[in-house]
């Protein structure tokens, strides 16, 4: 019906322990703006209770089969991470930041060039590390160093039966 890639319906919250785990980081930090780039169906910031949520997926097709399958107070947005700045209302603070499960297609010179400019108006933020010993199929395993200077690194959170950790960064600039 809405014809995006089926990998997005491949997994869904139920068989992926990192989203559960993902909201309850999320929801520990109580933010009231959250916003999570790369949101797919939307199967995370459904289930995140701030009372502001903003949802951005390069894929058009699954931004709409997201409103169509997570109605009520989200707002689904169709543009890449690097037009997150301009999409979001003009001085909206970001509360918490969360972007998981596609980063690892970046370089850590272009994660840096997107996200480095949303940290002047972000609180909290949520990345995934893949393990080093973890699947080749994730090309870039990234450490973040180049948030040291914006972010100090508060948790690592291992996810079981899956090669990553969650990280929760507190932006500092």
């Amino acid at each position: 019906m809405f014809k995006f890639d089926a990998w997005h319906a491949n997994a869904p919250y139920t068989c992926r322990p990192y989203k559960r785990k993902v909201v309850e980081l999320v929801n520990s930090l109580s933010p009231e703006t959250a916003v999570e780039v790369g949101c797919g169906l939307g199967e995370i910031l459904s289930r995140v209770t701030a009372s502001e949520r903003f949802g951005f997926d390069q894929d058009g097709a699954v931004i709409r089969a997201a409103r169509f399958l997570r109605r009520g107070n989200v707002h689904w947005i169709h543009a890449d991470l690097a037009a997150v700045a301009l999409s979001l209302p003009a001085g909206r603070r970001i509360d918490c930041l969360i972007m998981v499960n596609w980063i690892h297609n970046l370089s850590p010179e272009q994660l840096g060039a997107c996200l480095l400019p949303l940290l002047s108006r972000t609180g909290w933020l949520i990345l995934d590390a893949i393990d080093r010993d973890g699947p080749a199929s994730y090309r870039f395993k990234h450490d973040f160093a180049f948030l040291s200077a914006a972010a100090e690194r508060v948790s690592v959170t291992p996810v079981p039966g899956e090669p990553r950790s969650l990280i929760i960064f507190k932006v500092t600039q």
